[in-house]
Parts: C-alpha cells; structure tokens; sequence
C-alpha cells in the first residue's frame, strides 16, 4: 500500500486538541499542574538571586550612638536547569492510513493510541518531578530475579505501570555503583510488594536503590530530592544555609496524624513560612488521617462537602505555619509525606508536553519497517523558590505511614 504522509493526521491532531495537550492531564497529577513559568527567560538556565540572610549592620543605644558598621545581608544565585523528556511511540502505516481517512477513524485511533501516550508522557513527567534523582524503591531481597521492595518506599501505582520498563539497581542513592546492567520489569505483584526482573541481576542485593534507567544521575531533580539536599542544589550550598535546606519530620513508630503533620509543619513556620502548604500523603495513610480529623476539623460559611471539612477529596486545617491541604497522592512511597508550599513552587522551562517543535511536527519514518514514529517532548524542571518552607518525614520504624 501507499505510504500516508503524516500531514492529515498531523493536522487532525491539532484540531483535536488545538496544542493544548496539557489538558489530558490525568486528574490524579499534582505537580504537572503546578504553574509554568513562561515569563522566565531560560536560555541555558534560569537565574535567580536568593537571599540567605537579613542585613545585620545594626547599632542600638542613646544619645551619640557609635555605629558598629555594616554587616552585607548573604545573597547567592540559583541557577535552573531543565531537563529533556522524550517519548517514543510507533504507529504502522495502515493504522495511520485509516485514521487520516476521516474523523470517526481518527478518533478511534486517538483512544487507542494518541490518548495513551499523552496520558503515558504525564504520568512519567509526574512521576519525575517527584522522584527525579531519588529513586523508585529500596531493595530487601532478590531471589533469583524476584526483588522484595520495603514497606517504606513502595509505592503501587507506580508500579503497576511499569512493566516492560527498563531499571538499574545502584548501592546507594548519591556516589554510588551500579549492580549488574538494564534490567527489564517482567511482573509486579502490588500485594507482597515483589518485582520480577529479566536481565543479569545475581549482584542485587538488600539496600540496592531502583532507578529508571537514565535518570540515575541526570535528568529531572525531584520534589523529593529538593526535600532531602544538604549539600549544593541548583549552584547554592545548603551547609551553612538553613534557609537553603528543607526539614526533616521522625513521624516515629506508629501512624501518622494530623497532630504530627502538625508539629511538622511548625518546622516549616520556624523558617517563615506563614502560608498554605500543599501536604503530599500516601493513600493508604490518608484514611488514618481521615478518622483522625473531627477534633480538629474547622467548620465555616464556606463549608463545602467535597472538600477538606469532611476529608472526601482532601483535609484543611490551620496550624503553625497556616493553611495545610492534605490530599491523598498515589505517587509517594508508603513510607514518608511532603509538604511544600505551592505559591513558591513552579515549573521552569521552554516547553510543556508538546507533540510539535518549533512549528515541525515530531512524526517521522521508520527506516526499516512500515510505520512512522511519534514523539511527545518537554523541556522543564520542577522548581522552589524557598525550600526552607519544605518538610518532609518518614517513620523511624521503616513501615508504611498508616500501619499501626
């Protein structure tokens, strides 16, 4: 048969959603909605000058008062980098003929291929901007290719969508080795919290870090990486620099409650952070929560049932630093919460998911065989002005958030 050039269903793409991809953000992302800053020149990075201290040449006293001389506030600059995502997906030529065919046709094609890859692209941008540099799981055991995932760091619906994935195993999260090469995830089973890799892996052991492959040391630095630094992020040194610095929370040996998350976030008010903070829980702690909430639930004329008061969707209250939004994430570990302040949080970039680049579409022949190639990109790197207004915390015990 005739090849299809890729124009008709290039042009249908556009009409269908008008270069607003974006909006097929699936509803359970948080981070991938956060505000893109498109005023932000970037060139090769965005600048951005921070203030680490007050002014502090002050003089007190009566009458003729020596001065003690000025003392310079401390000020650095923090350079942003974003970072490239690239999707692949292939079509075949007939798939592609019918589809460019007529709307019904192409619509179909659309539901089956171009709506899972959007959907596909979202999910790993969210799942990078949250665990960008800091892994997906620690390792308690392999036997002969089945690795035990702790309680702590497993995440399910992380998991469940990786199969056919391609992961490396390291010795630790930071300066460390790798053990054995690619390994290819050929079944996940969510309940006893165990992945079967393909691929050589005797050298896996217990306390390995998982990572995709690719994004060990490079690529996208996650929310929770910026949570944990203590040395240098984005070209300024955290030691010495508490503003610079995110807070850690022991949630300690059993659940969590609001009355920690509490206590947590006063961490976050100790630095000035005297605004609404966005609270990141894991779903299997979020009802722990929810139970917990009557005594402190507020009650205004405002009252909405699906928000916050009566802990459907989320669970709003006051605390030391202000306005904590707890909402059930389906990307975080068992193991550990993160709370950040979403007015300070954003995405720096050239460019959000985009199936076009500078007016070219990204739609190409396969050389070898009958079918083209689609490509989704985006240029863009999760970003907090004040990092000090972030706590994150984790049990001592190692177990999940909501376990007794």
């Amino acid at each position: 048969m005739a090849a299809s050039t890729p124009t008709t269903l290039a042009s249908r793409l556009k009409e269908q959603y008008n270069g607003e991809i974006s909006n097929l953000v699936p509803g359970e992302t948080v981070l991938v909605k956060l505000k893109f800053r498109e005023e932000i020149s970037l060139g090769k990075s965005a600048e951005f000058d921070v203030q680490l201290s007050d002014e502090l040449g002050f003089s007190v006293g009566q009458g003729d008062v020596s001065l003690n001389g000025s003392i310079a506030q401390t000020s650095a600059r923090a350079s942003v980098n974003a970072y490239t995502l690239v999707l692949q997906a292939q079509a075949s030529y007939d798939l592609i003929s019918r589809a460019s065919t007529d709307k019904k046709a192409f619509a179909k094609f659309s539901d089956s291929k171009f709506i899972p890859m959007t959907e596909s692209f979202q999910r790993r941008q969210e799942l990078l901007h949250m665990y960008g540099r800091d892994g997906i799981g620690q390792v308690t055991s392999n036997t002969a290719g089945v690795l035990l995932i702790t309680e702590a760091s497993w995440c399910p619906t992380v998991w469940m969508a990786l199969k056919g994935a391609v992961i490396n195993a390291y010795t630790a999260k930071t300066a460390g080795t790798i053990h054995n090469g690619d390994l290819t995830v050929a079944a996940v089973n969510v309940l006893t919290r165990e992945v079967t890799v393909t691929g050589t892996n005797a050298a896996v052991v217990a306390n390995d870090q998982l990572f995709l492959k690719g994004t060990y040391d490079q690529g996208h630095i996650g929310l929770m990486t910026i949570a944990r630094n203590t040395g240098t992020l984005f070209g300024i040194n955290a030691v010495g620099n508490p503003l610079w610095s995110a807070n850690s929370y022991d949630v300690g040996t059993s659940a969590i409650t609001l009355g920690k998350l509490l206590a947590a976030a006063a961490l976050s008010a100790n630095k000035g952070c005297l605004e609404k903070l966005k609270v990141l829980v894991p779903v299997s702690a979020f009802q722990a929560l929810v139970n917990d909430q009557a005594a402190l639930r507020q009650y205004s004329a405002d009252y909405k049932e699906d928000q916050a008061k009566n802990g459907f969707k989320s669970i709003s209250f006051f605390g030391a630093s202000g306005e904590l939004e707890i909402v059930p994430y389906k990307y975080i570990k068992q193991g550990e919460f993160v709370m950040f302040p979403e007015r300070w949080t954003s995405i720096i970039g050239s460019s959000k998911m985009v199936n076009t680049l500078n007016g070219d579409d990204m739609i190409f022949d396969m050389p070898n065989n009958t079918a083209k190639e689609m490509r989704l990109f985006s240029d863009v790197q999760l970003f907090i002005e004040r990092p000090g207004y972030v706590t994150y915390g984790t049990r001592s015990d190692g177990k999940a958030l909501g376990a007794p």
